[in-house]
């Protein structure tokens, strides 16, 4: 058995950490709210209006591909209400099965106990955010 030099473990661990980094350097910059706005969330005598933060989801959304926005209504104000769904690509692909799932489970109309159970296990919870006052 040959025996190896002193820092050989130590490069084999660098250059396989280093490999692991590989996606994380990979995706594409996501904008924080800091660099959009000049300013931190939740900072003093500050706040966004609502077409910052629409521009700034409108970026947001071309910057990832876990974001997509979809206008929901109109505004008090006419101005387009926009609606963020964030997921995997994947599940974004399956969107429309995933909203008939959901549709189908909350009027439950003529659905036996084990068509609901599978429909539950295929499905994906939703989770609504409203930043309305």
């Amino acid at each position: 058995m040959t025996k190896q030099p002193p820092f050989y473990k130590i490069s084999v661990f660098l250059l396989v950490f280093s490999f692991s980094l590989i996606p994380l350097f990979s995706q594409s910059h996501i904008t924080t709210p800091e660099e959009q706005f000049g300013h931190k969330i939740g900072d003093d005598y500050w706040l966004a209006t609502y077409a910052q933060l629409t521009e700034y989801w409108e970026k947001l959304a071309q910057e990832s591909d876990r974001m997509i926005l979809q206008t929901i209504g109109k505004t008090e104000e006419g101005r387009d209400m926009v609606m963020a769904i964030i997921t995997s690509p994947e599940n974004h692909r399956n969107l429309e099965s995933y909203k008939d799932i959901s549709r189908r489970m909350a009027l439950a109309e003529n659905l036996t106990g084990e068509e609901a159970k599978e429909l539950a296990r295929k499905g994906k919870a939703v989770v609504w955010i409203d930043g309305g006052l």
